[in-house]
């Protein structure tokens, strides 16, 4: 592990900051920190919470508050149940990662110097203690003796294909951003795989969806305590949690909470769903493997303490491969699955962007130049090999064309919609070379966060760093007003026609410039995709 990440790592244990402050040459004496540390102290009406300074050390980090009850017993595989929030709690520490099945290291070829650590963070290959008691969250504020004035708060939602990920990453540490535009960050857990994503007839299909939203209920109903402001929350997601953030529009329309929403990387046109009756054939098989049959009681008895959350991820793995309607990548056996609640299918989608028949919230979508940059490391560790002209069709369908698609009927309905596509390839946060992994899936989150050193363990260029302000900037504006923010820095508001796309990155330089976005939606027409319309210019 580079010497970055190792001091990354320790700064997080509030016991080792005055340690680091004094080996690494940080500035902030005893006396200084024990009067910061009294400003990470959030008092709500039952409960005070107590963080601690964080990195850097002009913001106060709170870890693991708990946002809704344990989800163990009886609660394993049903709603989440609201807790209170009450009495002392020390948020010094992450909270356990929901259970869930790690991908195994893969050595790529041609694989830069930083490529294990930079994957391992991602993916997350990090070995954080798993528990069924995962439902938790984070929050970063900089520093301040009064809250009186209400900061915008950013939540993100992780990936993983919504069975891997957690928030204990520096891939979404939130000092850094919370340092540099005031902003109040959030990030936390959600149940993943079968637990999230059952499949069982007898509960409710989609959970993971609905603890994301207890989640926000619980940053909704305490963020001021911290500096937040409950009227401007942004939600942020990338790849399957974009899915989730492009979805909360259709599956919460009448109660979203939220201000505005951003994808990044994915939306409800990205990635495949699982159909209802395949996701219970799923569940049946676990449950048969584990003696539980299927019956009435078999939920009874998939809760049973005999019965532990290793058993099931083990049963999990016994399950038939589920078919896939493309060869760049595998469906997960339980994920996001159609119930028409939550979840809707494709064509569902389609009528409802028509009709305008979801909430018309700000929305941001941006997706990278050079999507299967990661995704071609997964499908070579399957042994698939595949011509390039399948990456490209992948690209087009999964990101460009989904990404036309909604943004298109998001703002002929009129919801403030913004479109950008990021296009830098930093050496330090390079996977592999030659080919280059590029503007890689989920590489331009660093950009936002400011973690690309915690990450890659190597310093930023100078153009990076000031790629990273522009575009921590441009996030901070758009959950300070999602509306209009954007476009007091010259963005426009997103058409079809003329030009309204944003890049990022432009020739990995700090060069951010606005094109018509037919240069890229061109092939669209031509690929007979499911939820392409005629209307749509190309």
């Amino acid at each position: 592990m580079a010497p970055t990440s190792q001091w990354f790592y320790k700064a997080l244990d509030y016991n080792y900051l005055m340690y680091l402050s004094f080996n690494e040459g940080c500035s902030a004496s005893r006396d200084n920190e024990l009067t910061i540390s009294r400003y990470c102290i959030a008092r709500t009406t039952d409960a005070r919470v107590n963080g601690h300074p964080s990195v850097p050390d002009s913001v106060c980090e709170w870890l693991g508050i708990p946002y809704a009850s344990p989800p163990t017993g009886q609660l394993r595989f049903a709603l989440p149940v609201k807790s209170p929030l009450k009495g002392p709690i020390n948020a010094d520490h992450y909270g356990f990662d929901c259970p869930q099945t790690p991908s195994s290291p893969f050595a790529y070829p041609n694989a830069t110097s930083q490529y294990a650590g930079i994957y391992a963070k991602f993916v997350n290959q990090l070995n954080n203690t798993q528990s069924e008691d995962c439902l938790t969250l984070n929050v970063w504020s900089r520093t301040s003796a009064s809250r009186r004035i209400l900061k915008p708060v950013i939540a993100w939602i992780h990936g993983g294909r919504f069975s891997a990920g957690s928030s204990h990453t520096p891939f979404y540490h939130g000092g850094n951003l919370a340092a540099a535009q005031d902003v109040v960050v959030v990030t936390f857990n959600f149940r993943m795989n079968i637990f999230g994503f059952p499949g069982s007839p007898q509960t409710a299909r989609n959970i993971g969806f609905l603890d994301q939203y207890r989640a926000v209920e619980w940053i909704h109903d305490h963020i001021a305590a911290f500096g937040g402001d409950p009227g401007r929350i942004t939600i942020i997601g990338q790849s399957s949690g974009a899915a989730a953030v492009s979805n909360w529009a259709y599956a919460f329309k009448d109660n979203p909470i939220v201000a505005g929403t951003m994808s990044h990387s994915g939306n409800i046109f990205s990635f495949p769903l699982l159909d209802a009756n395949l996701a219970a054939a799923n569940w049946n098989h676990v449950a048969s493997t584990l003696g539980c049959g299927a019956s009435s009681s078999t939920l009874a008895c998939m809760r049973s303490e005999n019965i532990s959350f290793q058993s099931i991820l083990n049963a999990v793995r016994t399950v038939p491969p589920v078919p896939g309607n493309s060869p760049t990548r595998s469906v997960s056996p339980f994920q996001a699955t159609v119930d028409n609640t939550t979840v809707f299918s494709v064509p569902a989608y389609v009528s409802r962007l028509r009709s305008a028949a979801f909430a018309p919230l700000p929305h941001l979508q941006i997706h990278g130049d050079h999507e299967s940059g990661f995704y071609r490391i997964s499908a070579l560790a399957q042994g698939r090999s595949l011509p390039e002209r399948d990456w490209v069709r992948f690209e087009l369908e999964s990101f460009t064309c989904a990404a036309a698609a909604e943004t298109y009927w998001r703002s002929r309905a009129g919801a403030p919609t913004f479109r950008a596509r990021y296009m830098a390839d930093w050496e330090n946060l390079r996977l592999y070379d030659p080919p280059s992994s590029g503007a890689y899936h989920g590489v331009e989150v660093n950009m936002v966060t400011g973690n690309s050193e915690f990450v890659s363990g190597i310093a930023p260029s100078r153009r990076e760093s000031e790629l990273t302000g522009v575009m921590q900037a441009a996030w901070a504006a758009f959950a300070a007003d999602p509306a209009g923010g954007l476009r007091g820095l010259g963005w426009p508001r997103y058409q079809a026609s003329g030009e309204a796309l944003v890049r990022l990155g432009v020739h990995t330089t700090q060069v951010v410039d606005v094109v018509s976005s037919r240069m890229y939606d061109h092939a669209c027409p031509a690929l007979n995709l499911s939820f392409w319309d005629v209307l749509i210019p190309s």
